[in-house]
C-alpha cells in the first residue's frame, strides 16, 4: 500500500513538472514572439523617424534654396554718417523714425518697393547682419548705405560690389502666437451671436 502512494506521488509530481514545463516553455515563446513583435515595431518606428527627419530635411532645405535664390542680390554697399550734407536736415533720426546707431542701414527705394523694408533683417557677406531703418536718395539703385557713426571711417570705405541676402523672419513661437490670438471671452462669443441673430 505504502509503495502504491509513494508511486501516486511520484507520478503526480512527475505529471506537475511536465505541466510546469510547457508552461514555461510556453512563456518563453510567448515572451520570444512579443520580442521579435516588439523588435520590428522599433525598426519601423525608426525607419518612419528617419524618413520623417529626411522629408523635412529636404523640405527645409527647399525652402531655404528657394528663399536664397529669390532674395540673394549683389548690390552696390557704401556708407554714411550722421551728416546733413550725407543726409537730410535730421541727419541724426532714420526714415524709420529711429536714432541713428552701428547695426542700422539704408536701401536703396527700388529695394524698398521689392520688400526690404523696415525692421527686416539683411546680411551682407563680410560684414555681418544689418537692420533696415533708413532710405536712400530717389536716385540711389540697387545699392545698400551702412552706418558708421565715423565720418572718415564712412568715406573710407568707399564702394564695394557686395552679396548681400534679405532674411526671413524667425516662426512665431506657439506660446506668443496664443498670446496675440487668445480664444474670445465666451461672454463676448455670446454677445456676437445675440447681434448676428437680431441683424439676420
Amino acid at each position: 500500500m505504502k509503495n502504491c502512494i509513494y508511486l501516486f506521488l511520484f507520478l503526480t509530481l512527475g505529471m506537475f513538472l511536465i505541466e510546469h514545463q510547457r508552461e514555461i516553455r510556453h512563456l518563453r515563446e510567448s515572451i520570444e514572439s512579443q520580442n521579435q513583435e516588439i523588435h520590428t515595431l522599433q525598426v519601423v518606428l525608426r525607419n518612419t523617424s528617419s524618413q520623417s527627419k529626411l522629408a523635412l530635411e529636404i523640405g527645409h532645405r527647399t525652402q531655404q534654396s528657394l528663399h536664397d535664390s529669390r532674395s540673394k542680390r549683389i548690390v552696390k554697399v557704401t556708407a554714411y554718417s550722421a551728416r546733413s550734407i550725407e543726409t537730410d536736415s535730421t541727419p541724426f533720426i532714420t526714415a524709420y523714425n529711429t536714432r541713428v546707431r552701428p547695426g542700422i542701414i539704408a536701401v536703396s527705394r527700388d529695394l524698398f518697393a521689392k520688400g526690404w523694408t523696415f525692421g527686416k533683417k539683411v546680411y551682407i557677406k563680410s560684414l555681418g547682419v544689418f537692420t533696415i531703418e533708413d532710405l536712400m536718395a530717389k536716385r540711389k539703385k540697387n545699392q545698400i548705405d551702412v552706418f558708421i557713426p565715423e565720418t572718415t571711417k564712412a568715406l573710407s570705405f568707399g564702394r564695394r560690389n557686395l552679396e548681400v541676402y534679405l532674411l526671413a523672419p524667425p516662426p512665431i513661437p506657439k506660446e506668443t502666437y496664443s498670446q496675440l490670438y487668445k480664444t474670445p471671452h465666451r461672454d463676448y462669443l455670446l454677445a456676437t451671436e445675440d447681434i448676428c441673430r437680431r441683424t439676420n
